[in-house]
């Protein structure tokens, strides 16, 4: 069967290209028959950040895909390529492509090449865009073979519009070779993610100022960076949080960091769907989380491996935070519990998911 994976630029570094990657992996270790391409539309880098292995990568362009995210130059970029992704289309036939992202497959729409074979996987959560791209959305959904979402809320918006079956929910796959049961017992916070407006660490910030008087001891890590990086800087230090909530940047031992953590706090104001969530429960480590949409809530069983709390309820999200500092048992139970539940999210099992559609489209 040969699979292509059509996205904007395989070369950057983010969550769709991390979960390309480990697809492929896990594909060429349990599903050989699969003959695997990435058509990627840029090139910015003559660097992978992720390993693909047993997969052929083509480039449609070599020019740099870099720009800001929604922004017109990225836009102008991905219409100038219409012609290339005709021609390759064209040329090149695959029994099954997956479209990773909408604007990939506004592209795919624009090119001409017909959805009867494409399965369209989203990566944000349904209302994301403004209500004419949504439109634009159903109408070039509706010609794909499926739609694929990360969450059952996220497939409940799009059975409004279209029969049950044609859209299905398959999360983001974690790799759990490194499960492991922390001990819970410092007093240590961690949060990680890009320092951006979607991140929310600036209520973080907020919230914690409230928490710091109250549990002076304990602190906060952050691990990322990104372009509010100097904002929330400035937010800290405004706060008289230096030294107490502490931007850590970024880091390639996340479950070594996650380790020293008490818990995990995610104050998104949405998410797709958190890996980071998944990788924490992981590690044993229970979080509390906005019930932001859509992801946390597919994720963390209430009171059971973690906790949830009303999506942007400052005072929410402090008791939240407090509770689990007055209660070290109903944590470290918490923490064993994700353990146990995150098998779910096993790449193995995700990439079973995969191949039985990918079965039902050809079949």
């Amino acid at each position: 069967m040969r699979l292509c994976f059509f996205y904007d630029d395989i070369t950057h570094t983010g969550g769709i290209e991390r979960v390309i990657s480990l697809l492929c992996a896990q594909f060429t270790t349990s599903h050989r028959d699969l003959d695997i391409e990435i058509v990627s539309q840029f090139r910015s880098s003559k660097t992978l950040a992720y390993d693909f292995p047993g997969t052929k990568i083509t480039y449609l362009s070599e020019k740099n895909y870099d720009a800001k995210p929604h922004s017109p130059q990225r836009m102008f970029r991905i219409l100038g390529n219409v012609l290339n992704v005709r021609k390759h289309f064209k040329k090149n036939k695959y029994d099954v492509i997956v479209g990773q992202a909408y604007p990939n497959m506004i592209l795919l729409y624009l090119a001409g090449v017909s959805l009867k074979n494409v399965v369209a996987a989203e990566h944000v959560y349904y209302g994301y865009y403004g209500s004419l791209l949504q439109k634009l959305r159903l109408h070039i959904y509706k010609k794909c073979s499926k739609v694929v979402v990360l969450t059952s809320k996220d497939k409940e918006c799009y059975d409004k519009f279209f029969p049950s079956k044609h859209t299905c929910v398959i999360p983001n796959p974690v790799v759990l070779t490194e499960t492991y049961t922390s001990p819970l017992d410092s007093k240590t916070i961690v949060a990680i993610g890009r320092i951006q407006y979607q991140k929310g660490f600036d209520t973080l910030v907020d919230v914690f100022n409230r928490v710091h008087e109250k549990y002076p001891d304990w602190i906060v890590k952050i691990y990322g960076d990104g372009n509010l990086r100097k904002e929330l800087e400035q937010q800290i230090s405004n706060s008289g949080l230096n030294g107490v909530v502490n931007l850590m940047g970024r880091t390639n031992e996340i479950h070594k960091k996650l380790r020293e953590a008490a818990f995990f706090v995610l104050s998104s104001r949405f998410e797709g769907f958190s890996m980071v969530l998944v990788e924490a429960q992981s590690q044993g480590v229970p979080a509390v989380s906005f019930d932001c949409p859509n992801g946390p809530s597919d994720i963390i069983e209430n009171g059971v491996n973690g906790i949830l709390v009303e999506n942007q309820n400052k005072d929410a999200l402090y008791d939240g935070i407090s509770y689990m500092i007055e209660h070290p048992e109903q944590r470290k139970s918490m923490g064993k519990n994700a353990v146990e539940n995150v098998g779910r999210f096993s790449s193995v099992v995700i990439c079973n998911m995969w191949k039985k559609l990918f079965e039902g489209i050809v079949g």
